[in-house]
């Protein structure tokens, strides 16, 4: 009989041991489990012989050290892992490799190995036990970033009325990437920031101290969000690099250098970028999320978290007669360089921004032709 390597494996060392981890492998959403294997070195031998389909007689044959018996019985016990499989147990695999091949282990990993998480319930019993594990692990993250010796920009409350109905606003909102010289009103960027990334209500998260809500759903209310702004043609706003304090509702200076030639470095030459009035580049603390949700699967949440953002960010902007655009083509080391964080605690996850357009503002596709005739 033949056998082959399983495909969908990732080897890692766990606590002095060299495991593997069959990522495609179906978990119970019932019951936390962990299928990762304990293996040695001369298992891993013994799998390099199946890279493809192989008669386990045919690698007995080469292993002159072991009976071939004891290579049967080997074979059997990596089956039960799930480490080889035979041709009946590889049709998931198989067509993983050919609907998913354009993408990498990496981007296998993250999305099967986040699947079919616990969920431990929201009863007080659990909520209880749950923040007993945080709370022992240290006192909750700040809630608010600052930056208190950088120099301040404190933007207008006299926020703009946000123009039309929901339903206009929302056929009206398309992607732009080309924008007039106008530079953007200091009022519509402070409205745009506050309806976005602002505190809209503060509430009592019991053991986890005082949260804050924004007009996007938040994990949890975690808000591990951050908007680090790079003015690039705002009236008012001298162009600069600048952390969004959220809780002042101001501007924290981080590069003064900042500019256009900065943005089409970091955004890939991307003219809509590059032209626009600012950009945003929004980060994730991690620890603010991860002190309450300690599965892997948070970063779903946090990506999830940062798309909420996002939608927002282009509704307001349009609401506002902005036109807005968002990428996640951007050098993300070289962002968070230029932003002054390690990429580890926080990290870049989104470039939008916004400009007073130069196209159509009635929610036509820009440079792209209706499809009026069947075809």
């Amino acid at each position: 009989m033949k056998f082959r390597r399983t495909r969908s494996l990732v080897g890692y060392w766990s606590e002095g041991e060299f495991v593997l981890e069959d990522y495609l492998t179906e978990k119970s959403s019932d019951v936390d489990e962990d299928n990762a294997v304990v293996v040695d070195e001369a298992t891993l031998r013994l799998l390099d012989k199946f890279d493809d389909w192989t008669d386990v007689d045919a690698v007995a044959a080469e292993l002159p050290d072991y009976s071939a018996e004891s290579v049967r019985e080997a074979v059997d016990t990596l089956v039960d892992a799930g480490l080889l499989r035979t041709p009946e147990m590889a049709e998931r695999e198989d067509q993983l490799a050919v609907e998913w091949a354009h993408w990498s282990q990496e981007a296998r990993f993250f999305h099967f190995g986040t699947k079919d998480a616990v969920y431990i319930g929201d009863d007080d019993e659990h909520r209880s036990a749950a923040a007993e594990v945080a709370l022992a692990s240290g006192p909750p993250p700040e809630i608010f970033k600052s930056y208190p010796d950088a120099p301040r920009v404190r933007l207008p409350r006299a926020f703009l009325p946000l123009r039309g109905e929901f339903g206009e606003v929302l056929l009206s909102r398309r992607t732009h990437r080309a924008f007039t010289p106008t530079p953007v009103g200091l009022r519509e960027l402070a409205t745009v920031l506050h309806y976005t990334f602002a505190p809209m209500y503060f509430v009592d998260a019991r053991e986890y101290g005082t949260l804050f809500m924004r007009t996007s759903p938040g994990g949890g209310a975690r808000q591990e969000l951050e908007a680090y702004v790079g003015v690039l043609n705002v009236d008012g706003v001298t162009p600069g690099l600048y952390h969004y304090n959220v809780e002042q509702h101001s501007l924290e200076l981080i590069d003064p250098d900042f500019a256009a030639a900065d943005v089409d470095r970091l955004a890939f030459g991307q003219q809509m970028a590059v032209t626009s009035g600012f950009v945003v580049f929004m980060t994730a603390l991690v620890q603010r999320a991860a002190y309450k949700y300690r599965h892997p699967r948070t970063l779903r949440m946090i990506m999830l978290d940062a798309g909420h953002l996002a939608q927002t960010f282009n509704l307001v902007c349009t609401a506002a007669g902005l036109g807005p655009f968002q990428t996640a083509a951007f050098r993300d080391t070289e962002v968070e360089r230029a932003l002054g964080i390690d990429g580890i605690a926080e990290t870049a996850l989104y470039l939008l921004g916004a400009g007073n357009p130069a196209g159509p503002v009635d929610g036509r596709p820009i440079d792209m032709t209706l499809a009026a005739q069947p075809v």
